[in-house]
């Protein structure tokens, strides 16, 4: 077994599906088999872990016991973007929404002028990983109805709430505003 240290970015609005698939720079640390990511609310991928060995062997080759974490900042990061990222200011019901229930998230753009009037708002589920597989991860992306400028910086979507539990379970989700790709800081929510 060869561990892969290239990390395969995904690009979804790629209209050509032989290019969706993107191999970004390899990492040096061999993730195996029991490694584990995490998505962070600051939009930052949290990667650990390794090929365990009885009692730790972090002599073994080629793939010893590894227990570093690495923090993956994807190109949304990158600071270029800064101007157009969103700020969550409010989130109406965010301690308790309920199925098919409308709420507001107040957000702010930076830059004068870089609001196009596109945003989307999705939650993500935290999940748990075992086995290089994250159990219960899913993104919702709801439906925002409109958005409204409330001052030179701060806007407000109207957004429709999860339809039922078959869609989203009841718990916590990161809930992040997206403008030009870029999204926000992200709030949890609890449905």
């Amino acid at each position: 077994m060869n561990a892969v240290l290239n990390p395969i970015f995904y690009l979804p609005d790629e209209p050509d599906p032989t290019r969706r698939f993107e191999i970004l720079a390899p990492t040096r640390i061999p993730r195996m088999y029991h490694s584990a990511s995490l998505l962070l609310s600051d939009g930052r991928v949290l990667v650990g872990g390794s090929n365990p060995h009885r009692n730790y062997n972090f002599t073994a080759r080629p793939y010893p016991t590894e227990l570093s974490l690495e923090a993956y900042l994807p190109r949304y990061l990158d600071p270029q973007y800064v101007r157009v990222r969103p700020t969550i200011i409010t989130v109406e019901l965010a301690g308790n929404m309920l199925y098919g229930q409308g709420f507001a998230v107040t957000f702010a753009i930076p830059a004068f002028g870089m609001f196009d009037g596109g945003v989307s708002v999705r939650l993500v589920a935290p999940s748990f990983s075992t086995h290089s597989t994250a159990m219960n991860q899913r993104m919702l992306v709801l439906r925002v109805r409109r958005v409204s400028q409330l001052s030179v910086f701060a806007y407000k979507a109207d957004v429709e709430g999860p339809t039922n539990s078959y869609v989203a379970p009841p718990g916590y989700y990161m809930m992040f505003v997206v403008h030009r790709g870029i999204p926000s800081v992200a709030v949890w929510v609890k449905i």
